[in-house]
């Protein structure tokens, strides 16, 4: 699902000026090109992706009113309960505008997320790690805080796992491709009879 934008005016140039010169200070890369994003959660607490230097950090952008990210949220439960032991850490980026963010404490508490969530993620965060601007989207950074990969579109169970298990050194089969994008569309099988099949 595309993110919406609003554009238009001085005003809302002036108001991209501002979110760029922001968003260096929010969101930029340290010399070895590891993230560094600083979002505050719900609770009021600035959770920095840097924080978790030592730490397999999987930062899933959403939003409430997005259905592929609400039926992502249990997949992410599970896994950071799972894998917290092992040293990996959730982190769930919401991009719901100042409309929408009072449904996000309610979302969290109904369906019990049992990770940060945070608020007032954007676009050009997302385009910054090369995640485009639909939802939901992944970025998976190492213990060294190196993004090594991204998913884009709605994760799959069995995927997560063994990119997981992967990223903790646990390597059977072959690697989990870097980048997955769950966007493009698969071609439909022609289910049309030919006319010629006679």
């Amino acid at each position: 699902m595309r993110v919406p934008s609003e554009r238009g005016g001085a005003e809302s140039g002036r108001t991209v000026a501002v979110a760029i010169c922001l968003l260096f200070g929010i969101l930029g890369f340290n010399e070895e090109g590891a993230a560094q994003i600083a979002l505050r959660d719900t609770h009021g607490n600035t959770q920095d992706v840097s924080r978790y230097k030592g730490k397999i950090v999987v930062l899933n952008f959403w939003a409430t009113w997005c259905v592929p990210c609400q039926h992502e949220m249990s997949l992410l439960g599970e896994m950071q309960k799972k894998y917290e032991d092992r040293g990996v850490v959730v982190l769930a980026a919401s991009v719901d505008d100042e409309r929408s963010q009072p449904l996000i404490q309610p979302f969290a508490e109904k369906n019990k997320i049992p990770f940060p969530l945070l608020l007032g993620a954007t676009t050009d965060q997302m385009q910054r790690l090369q995640l485009g601007e639909a939802i939901p989207a992944t970025a998976f950074f190492d213990a060294d805080g190196t993004l090594v990969a991204r998913v884009l579109g709605e994760l799959n169970k069995s995927d997560l796992q063994n990119r997981l298990e992967w990223m903790l050194g646990k390597h059977h089969g072959k690697a989990p491709p870097a980048f997955v994008n769950g966007f493009q569309k698969k071609p439909a099988s022609d289910t049309t009879p030919s006319i010629f099949s006679h």
